[in-house]
């Protein structure tokens, strides 16, 4: 059951929250548990898990809107995609305007209709010097989930590290201003407790080289995979 209201965020562990919660991952069935709980995690952060939610609480097309604050939100309003019914007003419910909403929000999401996702996982606003740990975490999680160089949405989908998807879904479809990766790292760890009963594992670290191996760690992980896979 779909909840929206005109204006603030429902709390991730309200029961408002989790009906919406959800709602979300149905529309994910072939994506792992820990890339749907990284998007809830995220919409957690960016509409407070509330369709109707406008930047701000305040109305305006040129303002992020919704789940995952579609910016500008005259994009998703007037792209055309079917079930689109949004709350134009902070103050009370558009006529016509429901709260599945969200279920087209999250189509428009699983779908890329909007052409919003960047695959390089980073963004030119985030400095690498500001965020030389990130832009660092940027890579490992593009040689291990990605190309390398980039990372689709479709292989986001099957992101089996909770913090790694995370960030993933953070950097190439969010994309704020600040990438406080790690409160909705925690965010995420809880909202996957609440759809699997457990904590997430610890991800993996990767292999460190040894001092002056000059072999980058990557591909150590990967020659350990590969000698596993010979076991």
């Amino acid at each position: 059951m779909w909840h929206a209201k005109p204006s603030g965020a429902y709390l991730w562990n309200s029961a408002e929250g989790q009906d919406n919660i959800l709602e979300m991952v149905s529309n994910w069935p072939a994506w792992t548990v820990e890339a749907q709980a990284a998007v809830c995690a995220n919409s957690v952060h960016e509409g407070g898990l509330n369709p109707w939610r406008w930047q701000g609480d305040s109305f305006g097309l040129s303002r992020g809107y919704g789940l995952f604050q579609f910016t500008p939100g005259s994009g998703y309003i007037n792209s055309g995609f079917p079930g689109i019914t949004p709350n134009l007003s902070t103050t009370q419910q558009t006529a016509g305007a429901t709260p599945e909403d969200g279920q087209s929000q999250c189509e428009v999401l699983a779908t890329d209709f909007l052409g919003k996702w960047v695959s390089n996982c980073w963004r030119s606003y985030w400095n690498p010097q500001t965020y030389p740990a990130l832009y660092a975490y940027r890579q490992e999680v593009l040689n291990r989930w990605g190309t390398g160089s980039s990372i689709s949405l479709a292989q986001f989908g099957q992101c089996q590290d909770l913090n790694a998807a995370t960030f993933i879904f953070l950097a190439c479809y969010e994309g704020p201003r600040v990438p406080n990766y790690e409160v909705r790292k925690g965010t995420a760890a809880l909202i996957y407790e609440f759809l699997t009963g457990s904590p997430p594992p610890t991800p993996p670290q990767p292999p460190t080289p040894g001092p002056g191996s000059g072999v980058p760690a990557w591909l150590l992980m990967k020659i350990a995979e590969k000698n596993r896979s010979l076991v």
